[in-house]
This record gives C-alpha cells, sequence and structure tokens, in this order.
C-alpha cells in the first residue's frame, strides 16, 4: 500500500520583490496556515514565485525559484498579509533605523525588544526580519523626493543589507 503524501492548503500572496534585476512583482504560494515570514525560514535555498513580472520583459513567467539569498527586501501588496517579525515578540518599542541596501538607503523602524540595543537584536537575527513605515530612497536623495518609495511594511534580508544605522543618541 503507497504511503499518502500529505500538502497542506496553500493561499497566494502577492508581493513586489527586490533583487539585483530590480523590481520583480510575483506570487508566493505559501500554506494557509504559514506566515509570510515563516514560509522564507532559513534553510530554504529556493522560494517559490509564480506569475512573475521581470523588469523590461513584456512577457510574465509562469514560475520563478528565486534565490532567497537574491532577495533583497519582498514588499507585501495584499493588505491582509500579517508579518511579523520573530524578534517583536514580547514588549518591544519601535528603533528609527537606516538600513544601507545596494540600491539605496531604507529608513524605517524596527519593533525591537525593550532594553535591547539594535545591534544585538541584529547580531540575533538568524532569519528575515521587518521595517515597518519605510522609505527607500537612492543615495543622495531626500527621502521625500518623488524618487523615494514608500512602504508599510517590507520584510529584509539580513544578508543582503549593508549595514544598519541609527541616528545620533539613540544606541546601537
Amino acid at each position: 500500500m503507497a504511503a499518502s503524501r500529505y500538502t497542506p492548503e496553500l493561499r497566494t500572496t502577492t508581493a513586489n520583490v527586490l533583487t539585483s534585476l530590480g523590481w520583480l512583482h510575483g506570487t508566493f504560494h505559501v500554506p494557509r496556515l504559514q506566515s509570510l515570514l515563516d514560509f522564507l525560514a532559513p534553510g530554504v535555498s529556493l522560494v517559490k514565485f509564480s506569475r512573475v513580472r521581470i523588469p523590461n520583459e513584456s512577457k510574465t513567467l509562469a514560475f520563478v525559484g528565486l534565490q532567497r539569498d537574491a532577495i533583497q527586501l519582498i514588499e507585501p501588496t495584499q493588505p491582509d498579509e500579517h508579518i511579523e517579525s520573530p524578534g517583536a515578540v514580547g514588549r518591544t518599542t519601535p528603533r528609527t533605523v537606516a538600513c544601507l541596501l545596494p540600491d539605496g538607503i531604507l529608513r524605517g523602524e524596527l519593533e525591537v525588544l525593550v532594553n535591547v540595543r539594535v545591534s544585538d537584536f541584529l547580531r540575533q537575527q538568524q532569519g528575515m526580519f521587518v521595517l515597518r513605515n519605510g522609505v527607500l530612497a537612492p543615495y543622495g536623495t531626500d527621502p521625500a523626493a518623488s524618487t523615494a518609495r514608500k512602504f508599510k511594511a517590507v520584510i529584509l534580508n539580513p544578508g543582503t543589507v549593508i549595514g544598519v544605522s541609527e541616528p545620533e543618541g539613540t544606541g546601537n
């Protein structure tokens, strides 16, 4: 008797994904009871992405296996996508940070446990983390400029973040 193989029920979640190619848009197929952040957990080297629009290409690709390490950030585009950072469980405080990325500076709020320094929080991160109320602006550009891109929430891949800074006098 052949063993039946369990396949979890999937839900779709659309997202914009920043890679070295530029912004891709497509759909993740996530197990219904799993968060998008858990879906992107360490150990998963290839992330399934479907109906993908690639910059400067006229045709949509049916499927792309994205290298997890190539993902710089993910902007969920569905308002009901619930994302929580693993370090944000407990009593937290939002900390203003600036993340240095290859394409510019992403400024926003990082939820960090009370009495934990941002540097300690980041050192302990094993997977992707969430930044809220973010603005990505090219280097040398005002974050209020029309070339800046605003986000309610983004998921960042710490392996592609060049560095993280806090404003003067806020600790490290």
